[in-house]
C-alpha cells in the first residue's frame, strides 16, 4: 500500500516556505509515497511551486472551527501512515490529534530557547535554524536529511510584467513591507539605497509592496517615481504570490525586512540583503540561500518580541534606524559584483558517467573514458557551462581504498582530459557513508550526494549559479541533487544507469528527468 503523509503549516509566508526543504526530503526519502500539505488557502499556489508536494488541502484563511472540522472529517478518512505537525500551535496539535495515523511527529519549536533570548537576552553562540528543526522530524522517521535550504520552482514571469524589464542590466527587488509596521526599516532609506545602486550601477528596481504597506511606502515610492527614468522604476503592488516568486527568481537581488518576501527570495534562488531590527536570528529566521546576509546592529534590547510587533518602549527603534542606506546598499552592491560573472556547471558524476564503472576503483591505471567524453565536454565549455566533477567516494568509509588512491584516479583522468584540451574546473569528491567502518568517515555528512555540500562548495569556489546548473550522472542520487540544488538532472544509460532508469520509471519524476545514452548524448540535448 502506497504510505500517505500529511504536512501541517497554517502561516504564515515565510514559515510556509521554510517548510519546503522538509517535504523535498521526504520525498527523496519516501519517493513512492503521497504527500499531502494542509494550509490555508492564501497558501495554496505557493505549496504548488514546492518540489514533491502531490496535493494541496486548505481551510479558508479566516475559517472557523466548523470549517476546520469539515477538512479534517475528510482527511480523517484516508489513511494515512503519517502525521507531521510543522506549526506547533493549537489548531494543528488539535488536527495532529483527530486525524488518524500508524505514526505521529512534531518539530521542536524551541519555545524555551526564544524565550530566554526575548526575555533575558541570551543569546548563545549556536542555534538551530527554523529549516533545521523542521528537519528534526525526517531524523524521528530515521531518514536522511539532504536539502537545508527553502526551495520552490518559480513559474514564468508573466508577459505584462517581463516585458517592463531590461533584460540587459540587473534587476533589484525592494520589498520594504514586512507582517509588522514595527519590522519595517523606514521605507525612506529603501529609496535611498535604491537611489544609490541606480546611480552607482544603473540598476532597474521593482518596488512589491501590498496595498496596505503601500500607504505608509507611498512618500518614498513617489520620490523614486520622481528621480528615476520611467523605464528604471516598476512598482508591484499586491502581487500574487506566484508571480512574485516569479519576478524574484528573475532578479539579481533582493533587499527586504525580516519578512516572508526575504524567505520566499532565497526559495527562488535569488540572494537577500534582510534588514533585521526588533528580531533576531536567534530565532531561527535568518534568510538562509547561499549568499544571502542580515544587516543588524547590536542593541542591548534585541530581540524585544519573538515575532518583532511590541511597542518600542524608547524614543526611537534604533535598532532600525541606525542602520544607513549608505552601509545596504554597499551589501547590495558586493554580492552583485560577486555573482557578476556566476555561470551554470556541468556538475558530472566520475564513475559510470565520466569513466568506465570498474566497481569501488582505487587503480588510477584503470581509468578509461566513456565513449564521446571528451567531445561532451568541450561542447559544454563551449555552451558557456562550468565542468565540475562531483563523486561519491564510500569506498574510503567502507575500508577499501584510502583518500589517497581517489586523489590518484582523479589526477589521472585529469592527466587523461587535459591530454584531450578539455579544462576541468573543479573536481570534488565525499569519502563518507553511515555504514562505514572506518570510525573517521562513518558519520553522516552534508557533502555525499544527493546532499548539496560538494556542489555549494564549487559554487562559491568558482562562481557557480546553481539554479542554472545541470547534474548528469548514472544514479539516482545525481538525479536527486539537481533537485535538491534547484537545477536540472540528467540520467544516462551508462555505468548503472540502465538498471536505474528502471526505478526512475517507478517514480514520481519519470516525467520531468530527461534520460539519454551517455553524457555526450546529455549535452547534446539537455544543455
Amino acid at each position: 500500500m502506497r504510505s500517505r503523509f500529511l504536512i501541517i503549516r497554517f502561516g504564515s509566508l515565510g514559515d510556509v516556505v521554510l517548510t519546503s526543504a522538509t517535504v523535498l526530503n521526504l520525498k527523496i526519502n519516501n519517493p513512492n509515497s503521497e504527500l499531502v500539505y494542509l494550509t490555508k488557502e492564501r497558501f495554496r499556489r505557493t505549496v504548488e511551486m514546492f518540489d514533491g508536494v502531490d496535493e494541496v488541502v486548505t481551510i479558508p484563511n479566516s475559517g472557523s472551527i466548523r470549517d476546520l472540522m469539515t477538512t479534517l472529517m475528510q482527511l480523517d478518512n484516508r489513511s494515512f501512515s503519517t502525521v507531521i505537525d510543522l506549526h506547533g500551535n493549537p489548531r494543528s496539535w488539535f488536527t495532529r490529534k483527530f486525524v488518524a495515523a500508524d505514526s505521529k511527529c512534531i518539530y521542536p519549536k524551541r519555545r524555551h530557547e526564544r524565550q530566554l533570548a526575548v526575555r533575558k537576552k541570551i543569546i548563545p553562540s549556536k542555534y538551530p535554524h527554523t529549516i533545521d528543526s523542521y528537519n528534526d522530524v525526517v531524523r524521528q522517521l530515521g531518514q536522511y536529511v539532504f536539502c537545508q535550504r527553502p526551495l520552490l520552482r518559480s513559474p514564468a514571469v508573466p508577459d505584462e510584467i517581463s516585458s517592463r524589464f531590461d533584460t540587459s542590466g540587473e534587476l533589484v527587488v525592494l520589498a520594504p513591507g514586512a507582517a509588522h509596521a514595527t519590522k519595517q526599516w523606514p521605507a525612506d532609506r529603501f529609496a535611498e539605497t535604491a537611489r544609490q545602486l541606480h546611480d552607482s550601477r544603473g540598476v532597474q528596481i521593482v518596488w512589491a509592496v501590498t496595498s496596505v504597506e503601500r500607504e505608509s511606502t507611498l512618500a518614498a515610492s513617489a520620490t523614486l517615481r520622481k528621480d528615476l527614468p520611467g523605464s528604471d522604476f516598476i512598482e508591484l503592488t499586491d502581487c500574487p504570490l506566484e508571480h512574485l516568486a516569479a519576478v524574484l527568481g528573475r532578479a539579481n537581488l533582493t533587499i527586504a525586512n525580516d519578512s516572508g518576501v526575504a524567505h520566499l527570495s532565497s526559495a527562488a534562488g535569488t540572494p537577500v540583503v534582510a534588514v533585521f531590527g526588533p528580531t533576531h536570528p536567534i530565532l531561527g529566521f535568518r534568510p538562509r540561500g547561499l549568499d544571502d546576509t542580515v544587516v543588524e546592529v547590536d542593541e542591548p534590547c534585541r530581540p524585544c518580541s519573538l515575532h518583532g510587533k511590541k511597542d518600542c518602549y524608547r524614543d526611537q527603534r534604533y535598532c532600525l534606524t541606525l542602520i544607513a542606506a549608505d552601509e545596504v546598499a554597499e551589501i547590495a552592491s558586493g554580492i552583485l559584483d560577486r555573482r557578476a560573472d556566476n555561470a551554470p556547471a556541468l556538475f558530472v558524476d566520475r564513475d559510470g558517467t565520466l569513466i568506465v564503472e570498474k566497481n569501488y576503483l582505487s587503480d588510477p591505471d584503470q581509468v578509461e573514458l566513456e565513449s564521446g567524453t571528451v567531445k561532451a565536454l568541450l561542447q559544454a565549455r563551449d555552451k558557456g557551462y562550468r565542468i565540475v566533477v562531483v563523486s561519491n567516494q564510500s569506498g574510503v568509509a567502507r575500508g577499501y581504498f584510502d583518500t589517497e588512491s581517489v586523489e590518484a584516479v582523479n589526477r589521472r583522468l585529469l592527466e587523461i582530459l587535459t591530454a584531450n584540451r578539455v579544462q576541468v574546473d573543479g573536481v570534488y569528491f565525499c569519502v563518507h557513508h553511515r555504514d562505514g567502518v572506518v570510525p573517521e568517515y562513518a558519520v553522516d555528512c552534508e557533502c555525499r550526494k544527493p546532499a548539496p555540500g560538494m556542489a555549494e562548495k564549487a559554487a562559491v569556489d568558482l562562481g557557480i549559479d546553481l539554479r542554472r546548473s545541470v547534474v548528469v550522472g548514472d544514479s539516482l542520487a545525481d538525479i536527486n541533487l539537481g533537485r535538491v540544488i534547484g537545477g536540472r538532472s540528467v540520467l544516462v544509460r551508462t555505468g548503472y544507469g540502465a538498471k536505474n532508469e528502471i526505478r526512475l520509471k517507478a517514480s514520481p519524476w519519470s516525467e520531468t528527468v530527461p534520460v539519454c545514452d551517455n553524457l555526450l548524448s546529455a549535452v547534446q540535448t539537455e544543455l
